[in-house]
């Protein structure tokens, strides 16, 4: 049977002690995956479903401002 070297090893334990050192840190990691996931599903919808939104401010453009100085 071949074994992992130490160095994965002493990897994993070291994830595995990050996640679980604190109480409630799993927990909440898993909490914003959802949030993530439900953005993104959200994302996801059918534009002509969406409600449109205010379009963007309009910037005038003064870019030939400076030169006519």
């Amino acid at each position: 049977m071949h074994f992992p070297g130490l160095i994965p090893l002493l990897i994993v334990l070291g994830l595995a002690f990050l996640l679980f050192s604190r109480p409630g840190r799993l927990s909440g990691l898993m909490e914003d995956l959802g949030k993530g996931i439900r953005g993104f599903r959200k994302g996801l919808v059918d534009p002509q479903e969406q409600k449109p939104d205010e379009p963007p401010a309009q910037v005038q453009d003064r870019s030939n401002e400076d030169s006519a100085r």
